[in-house]
Formats: structure tokens, C-alpha cells, sequence
């Protein structure tokens, strides 16, 4: 039964690409796909319409197995050995500050999240 409900989990997630990919093309948006299906979601989750729980086995199994999604990655890395060599420190560099860049923004947002989470059940008036 957990394999069927979290299937239809990430098919429903795939559903919400292929609507961004669809509206990516159809307005010929500069924006790739993917990222317009994940900010469709995020309105959808934050105004309440969807409900978290309805893609929270499925995207959990994602995150689980999130390395095996960028094995591809890792071995087109390996093949351009010769550009590594020639600009791996550029490439550390600029690395290294979206890392930090990433972090930093994912970080200062959850903490956002969990501030306004607390507020709000410490709130007599809820």
C-alpha cells in the first residue's frame, strides 16, 4: 500500500513539471520548466490549497535517494578531466560561493519559517 500511495505521490509531482515545462513553452518563457511546476507547488502549498501531506512520502523518498540523481553528473565530471585540470579553480570558486550562497539563503528562510511557525502557536489570539 506505502509503494502505490507514494507512486501516485511522485507522479502527482511529476504532474506539476510537465504543467511548468507546458507553460514554459506555451508562453515561451525564458524560465525553464521545472522551476515554474516548483513555484506553482509553493503557491499552492502556502495559500493552503494542497496540503504538504499529500507529497510527503514521495518527496522523501527523492530526498532519500537524492545522490543517485546526480550520478550523471558526477561521471560527465570525470570525462572533462582536461577542462578540470586547466580551470578547477575557477570552478571551486564559483562552487564554493553558490554553496555558501545556497546554504545561506536555505538556511535564513527555514529559520524564517520555523520564527513564524512558533509566533503564531505562541499567539493567544489562534
Amino acid at each position: 500500500m506505502a509503494f502505490i500511495r507514494i507512486t501516485v505521490q511522485i507522479v502527482i509531482l511529476c504532474f506539476f513539471y510537465e504543467i511548468g515545462k507546458w507553460c514554459a513553452d506555451f508562453f515561451q518563457l525564458p524560465i525553464p520548466g521545472s522551476i515554474i511546476g516548483m513555484l506553482l507547488l509553493f503557491v499552492l502549498l502556502q495559500t493552503g490549497v494542497v496540503k504538504e501531506r499529500l507529497f510527503l512520502e514521495g518527496a522523501s523518498f527523492f530526498l532519500k535517494h537524492f545522490s543517485f540523481f546526480f550520478l550523471p553528473l558526477s561521471v560527465s565530471v570525470m570525462v572533462l578531466g582536461p577542462y578540470i585540470l586547466q580551470y578547477g579553480w575557477k570552478l571551486l570558486i564559483i562552487i564554493i560561493i553558490s554553496a555558501l550562497g545556497g546554504f545561506t539563503a536555505t538556511s535564513l528562510s527555514a529559520q524564517g519559517l520555523i520564527n513564524l511557525k512558533e509566533n503564531k502557536s505562541h499567539d493567544p489570539s489562534h
